[in-house]
């Protein structure tokens, strides 16, 4: 085999790897595009949990727990939001 047939065999070979590397690539960027919209999906599903708790809607223990630590959170909040109203009114 000559030097040419070489060259052309291995500038195949990369051309190949090359369209391999760009597909793989495709791929992981359509996977993390999924990954985005189905955190999303579990943020919505989240938040309709956390509706349906504050209107009584009764869940197994592991999600109420859920459910009473984001009223924690969100009655902290509210006490901060307190705190910059006092802050900017003087005090």
């Amino acid at each position: 085999m000559g030097w040419m047939d070489r060259l052309k065999q291995i500038a195949g070979k990369a051309a190949d790897q090359a369209g391999d590397m760009a597909a793989i690539g495709k791929l992981k960027v359509e996977i993390r595009q999924m990954g985005s919209k189905m955190e999303e999906a579990l943020k919505a599903i989240g938040a309709k949990v956390y509706d349906l708790s504050e209107t009584g809607t009764q869940f197994p223990p592991e999600v109420a727990t859920l459910c009473a630590a984001a009223d924690k959170i969100a009655d902290e909040m509210k006490a901060k939001e307190a705190e910059i109203e006092k802050v900017k009114a003087g005090g």
